[in-house]
């Protein structure tokens, strides 16, 4: 029997398929699951999961904002604030799309409501550069 994983944030389902190994990034540090992987919960730090399809294959990479994972004997199902696939990412747009933001939230007022959901954003897309720069 192989390993399920799926990863999912509030929006929606990220990726859900079969897996032989995944790696999280668990707050103590990073955890490999196999199959038969012992039952246990834990908090993610922002970081990169990587998913090993099959044998020989170069692992599937998502960037996650933080979160949780429950692992079992055939599943790990990661549950994370928010999600990206590193291989449609493009690190040129998103610098572009950082600056733009950064352009928006100086013409706000610090009260603004809009503020918060700006410096929300820019600290989620400087995070998916940071480690999509590192991962590729």
């Amino acid at each position: 029997m192989a390993l399920q994983c799926e990863i999912v944030t509030p929006e929606s389902r990220i990726f859900s398929a079969e897996a032989n190994f995944v790696v999280i990034p668990a707050s103590e540090g990073e955890m490999g699951v196999y199959e038969q992987h012992e039952p246990v919960v834990t908090t993610l730090k922002a970081g990169s999961v990587r998913v090993t399809e099959h044998d020989g294959k170069e692992p599937l990479r998502y960037i996650i904002a933080g979160g949780y994972a429950q692992v079992g004997a055939n599943h790990v199902t990661v549950l994370a604030d928010r999600a990206a696939a590193a291989e449609e990412l493009d690190s040129t747009e998103i610098r572009i799309h950082i600056d733009e933001m950064k352009e928006q939230l100086a013409d706000l007022k610090d009260d603004d409501p809009n503020a918060a959901f700006l410096k929300s954003e820019i600290e989620w897309f400087e995070l998916v550069v940071e480690l999509s720069d590192t991962i590729k």
